[in-house]
């Protein structure tokens, strides 16, 4: 008779737990997409202060400095689009009706992107410098070699910088979040509380 008194408390309370199985998760991955979001929007600023930079020292510079502008201004062509893309899409990637899992896995899935994203950043460095060390060998064409050069070494270090914090700002909040979840005995299925008699 005990344990079936206790018993109806702990069975209604994870019912009415289990009614809202993602909520902490939920929470969790709507300030994921904020953080995605207000770093969509860091790159779209950057894109458009290079794109314009880009064009106005593109029409103004010789050699070498209008190369650097009008690779400045193409490559952010491509960033903005990024930006554009992403934004548009996390307006229709919302938590709704996905289980904690699933949430959770898409949140992990970011931290992939930036940190695969870091990676790319270092080889478009190091082909910014290749150019630039090339320049110094180019009979026909030094002036461009390194202002391309210059260009992707200044784009490759902002991206590898942005998408680095990205990663390290994701991967600490999943941290911190999992640990909460360990103390607070909710997993994505719902509350377990256990009692030992």
């Amino acid at each position: 008779m005990k344990k079936s008194v206790l018993f109806l408390p702990l069975f209604l309370l994870s019912f009415f737990v289990s009614s809202q199985p993602n909520q902490p998760h939920a929470d969790f991955y709507d300030r994921t997409r904020e953080i995605n979001r207000s770093g969509m929007y860091l790159l779209g600023g950057w894109a458009l202060a290079n794109m314009s930079t880009g064009v106005f020292g593109w029409a103004r510079y010789e050699n070498e400095q209008k190369y650097f502008h009008q690779m400045n201004a193409a490559w952010n062509l491509v960033n903005a689009g990024i930006a554009t893309y992403a934004l548009l899409s996390m307006d229709r990637d919302g938590p709704e009706g996905l289980s904690g899992q699933e949430l959770m896995r898409r949140h992990i899935r970011s931290e992939h992107i930036y940190l695969i994203n870091a990676g790319l950043d270092l080889l478009y460095m190091a082909g910014g410098a290749l150019m630039i060390h090339a320049a110094g060998n180019s009979t026909t064409r030094p002036g461009l070699l390194k202002g391309y050069g210059q260009s992707v070494l200044l784009q490759g270090g902002f991206l590898f910088l942005f998408d680095l914090a990205k990663f390290g700002i994701q991967y600490r909040r999943r941290q911190h979040f999992e640990a909460s979840l360990l103390g607070a005995g909710i997993s994505p299925h719902g509350l377990s509380v256990v009692i030992a008699f």
